[in-house]
C-alpha cells in the first residue's frame, strides 16, 4: 500500500468540519468535507473556465453545443435531437441555441438526405476555428488546475469521482 505525504494545507472547510464537531458531536463531518471541498472547487473551475471561455466571446452553452459538434470529427455533423441530448436539453431549448449560433454563422442546418424529417447541425469553418481555440484553453486551463497532483493522483482522483458520480447518476 503506497502512503501518500501530503503538506497539510487547512482550508475554510477545515474549519466548518472543527465548528460542526464541536457543536453536534453526534454527526460525522468527514463526508461534508469531501462534498463541500467538491461543490467550491466546482465553483471556482467554472468561474475559471468561463473567465477563459470571454477570451472567445463564447458563453458556457455555446462552448457545449460546439464542441459536441468538434467531438464527432469531420465533418462535425449532429442531428438537432442528438445534440439536445447530450446537452439534456427539451427540443425546442436546442432549436433556440441553434438559432443563435446559426445567426452567428457558428453552424449551419443541413437536411438529411435520409429522412427529410431529421435537421442536422453541422459546424461552420468559424465555428471550427473558433472551438479549436477555445478547447485548447480549456484543456490548458484543466491542466493548470491540476497541475498540483502527480499524474497517478490525477487518476485516482477521477477513478474516485467517477465511482461517485455513477453511484449517484444510478
Amino acid at each position: 500500500m503506497m502512503v501518500m505525504n501530503f503538506s497539510m494545507n487547512r482550508d475554510i472547510i477545515d474549519e466548518l468540519q472543527s465548528d460542526w464537531n464541536k457543536q453536534r458531536p453526534d454527526l460525522d463531518p468527514e463526508p461534508m468535507g469531501v462534498i463541500l471541498r467538491i461543490q467550491a472547487l466546482a465553483k471556482i473551475l467554472g468561474d475559471q473556465t468561463a473567465e477563459k471561455l470571454q477570451m472567445f466571446d463564447l458563453q458556457w452553452w455555446q462552448y457545449d453545443v460546439l464542441s459536441a459538434l468538434r467531438r464527432q470529427g469531420e465533418p462535425f455533423i449532429m442531428a438537432a435531437t442528438e445534440l439536445a441530448d447530450t446537452a439534456m436539453l427539451t427540443s425546442g431549448a436546442m432549436t433556440n441555441r441553434i438559432d443563435r449560433l446559426e445567426e452567428e454563422q457558428l453552424v449551419r442546418r443541413v437536411k438529411d438526405e435520409n429522412d427529410l424529417r431529421r435537421v442536422l447541425v453541422q459546424l461552420t469553418k468559424k465555428g471550427l476555428k473558433l472551438i479549436e481555440g477555445a478547447t485548447e484553453a480549456r484543456f490548458e486551463s484543466a491542466m493548470k488546475a491540476l497541475e498540483c497532483l502527480s499524474k497517478q493522483q490525477r487518476e485516482s482522483l477521477s477513478d474516485l469521482l467517477r465511482l461517485v458520480l455513477t453511484t449517484q447518476e444510478a
